[in-house]
């Protein structure tokens, strides 16, 4: 496999928010801004597929949203899936591989709320389940490969402990519990794939933690947090693929033999380091340093740690950088980060790494940020962008 130079988003980012979506619920509420459609991908997809071409890329990540081919149980909407195979080839014919992810933060209403989720084995089992079959099926030699849920661990965090996605709780134990459905929802996917001819790709979000006390003399209880946080963002997920189990902190552990074979890829989603406080919240790192729109600090250097921490936690698996980018309307500084993440994967690809994509190919909806916080290498208005010719000399010297 060549070096994969992609870039990508969600769904919910480049086509806004799918009407039987989980997140739409948030957006009728007001609990967070109108996305509409996106980046309007949807609408602009060759043009940007052959914008993302001519910049040297030879990769997509490309959500296909299973609230919009399935918005009811059971019931599939024919027209949706045929616009994402539609998508799928127009990418081939410019030569873009694309990596399917099958969840990326929303999901549909009807699974979460009236089915249980993740969370419910039997929900996991028959409706996840015949998803991934059906997606399989639907994309059998038109995928470069599977991405089939993006930072499951995340997911879980920051809908069911931080409160800021849905469903919005701030529950210790529902994040577990979550935590545990997601990995297994993965592990259920990768046992179905596994007999295709595409790769798997495991996406997991990778932040470098340090403790940062609010008072010095705190600085062993933040310590303490750190290595908590640690554990569940890191070590549930790099355990499971080593030995086989899922075990969440807290919980018992799950057996989960298909993950000592799959995924053959580990992909990193890192945008920046998280500092830790004794209270355990989680807050910008280094304190000082220059914060994006999404309030925490960009360092390409902890994109390096991630990466070797990565190399070395799970030997014999192939390292990607699944997605990595800021949010912020400052062009240059987009360039002078990305200069410097570019430096980090060369070595980095010296060492084993087999991809970078970037987070995200075209300005879009930004969760609860909305539209205020773009992160692509094309505008709304379809300008590239001066700092994507940064990615694209990176590509032509690989």
């Amino acid at each position: 496999m060549s070096f994969l130079w992609g870039a990508g988003a969600s769904s919910v980012s480049a086509e806004g928010v799918a009407p039987a979506a989980d997140w739409s619920v948030w957006e009728r509420d007001g609990r967070a801004p109108r996305s509409g459609d996106g980046a309007g991908f949807a609408r602009d997809f060759r043009d940007d597929l052959a914008q993302l071409a001519r910049m040297g890329l030879n990769s997509l990540r490309l959500t296909v949203e299973w609230a919009r081919v399935e918005p009811a149980a059971g019931r599939v909407d024919s027209d949706a899936l045929d616009r994402y195979l539609d998508i799928v080839d127009a990418a081939a014919a410019e030569g873009l591989g694309v990596w399917i992810t099958l969840q990326h933060t929303s999901l549909p209403g009807w699974y979460t709320d009236d089915e249980g989720g993740h969370a419910d084995e039997v929900a996991r089992r028959r409706w996840w389940a015949r998803h991934v079959d059906r997606m399989a099926e639907a994309f059998d030699g038109r995928a470069a490969g599977w991405c089939p849920i993006d930072d499951p661990i995340g997911w879980a965090v920051r809908g069911y402990g931080l409160g800021s996605r849905p469903p919005g709780l701030r529950s210790p134990e529902a994040t577990a519990e979550a935590a545990e459905g997601a990995m297994l929802a993965l592990h259920e996917a990768c046992r179905l794939l596994e007999s295709g001819v595409q790769p798997v790709m495991g996406v997991f979000g990778a932040p470098t933690l340090h403790a940062a006390p609010v008072e010095r003399e705190h600085a062993h209880a933040a310590g303490v947090e750190t290595r908590r946080w640690d554990e569940l963002l890191w070590g549930t997920w790099t355990r499971a693929l080593r030995e086989g189990a899922v075990e969440v902190p807290g919980r018992a552990p799950v057996a989960a033999p298909c993950f000592e074979k799959g995924p053959e890829l580990v992909g990193l989603s890192h945008d920046h380091p998280v500092g830790v406080t004794e209270a355990g919240r989680l807050v910008s790192w280094p304190a000082s340093a220059r914060r994006s729109a999404a309030g925490f600090a960009p360092e390409p250097a902890e994109l390096g740690e991630a990466v070797a921490r990565a190399l070395d936690a799970v030997p014999g698996r192939g390292v990607v950088v699944a997605a990595n980018g800021v949010a912020t309307d400052d062009d240059d500084w987009r360039d002078t980060l990305l200069d410097a993440s570019m430096a980090v994967v060369a070595d980095a690809e010296a060492a084993g790494l087999r991809g970078y994509f970037h987070d995200s190919a075209v300005d879009g909806y930004e969760w609860a940020l909305g539209f205020g916080a773009p992160r692509g290498l094309i505008g709304r208005d379809r300008v590239v962008k001066p700092s994507a010719q940064r990615l694209a000399a990176a590509a032509a010297r690989s």
